[in-house]
């Protein structure tokens, strides 16, 4: 929640009463889990009308995961762990092709560096020099992990050494 209250509250460039705004950044939350807590801070900023818990995960127009079809302010359907991230470098790609400098923004979640789709597209992003992408790591894990999470941070930064 804070990391979302923080990328709507004081970095996104957005206009809620236009979520296809030409000029916006995009957000777009890969561990779609946690579609709650983004209705609650797109509520907060405007573009979706205040909802109830039961009417926000069981009824529509929400549901367990983002959908953009569906709710003002969501830029990728997303849900299966491990997909979010290429889809944002896909954006990413797409808004350098054609000269733009929006900013793609993706919340990942610790469980899903243990994807191969995170480390590919690390790859694909480096590779391509996608630095108007931003990941953001959300390592939650408070009582052990099914697999070690270990310096992702320094792994990540490998996929950016300049070869010589």
């Amino acid at each position: 929640m804070e990391i979302l209250a923080e990328l709507y509250g004081n970095t996104l460039k957005y206009r809620n009463d236009d979520p296809q705004w030409e000029d916006r950044d995009y957000f777009i939350l890969s561990k779609g889990h946690a579609s709650l807590a983004l209705y609650v801070v797109l509520a907060e900023v405007g573009f979706i009308q205040r909802l109830n818990s039961w009417t926000l995960r069981i009824r529509k127009p929400s549901g367990g995961h983002p959908d953009r079809n569906k709710v003002p302010g969501v830029e990728a359907s997303t849900g299966s762990l491990g997909h979010g991230f290429p889809f944002a470098a896909g954006i990413a790609l797409g808004l350098k092709i054609k000269h733009k400098s929006n900013l793609v923004y993706v919340l990942i979640g610790d469980g899903e560096t243990n994807e191969g789709t995170i480390w590919e597209t690390a790859m694909v992003a480096a590779r391509r020099r996608l630095d108007n992408l931003v990941g953001i790591l959300d390592d939650n894990q408070s009582t052990g992990r099914c697999l070690p999470l270990t310096d992702v941070a320094k792994k990540m930064g490998c996929f950016w050494l300049e070869s010589t």
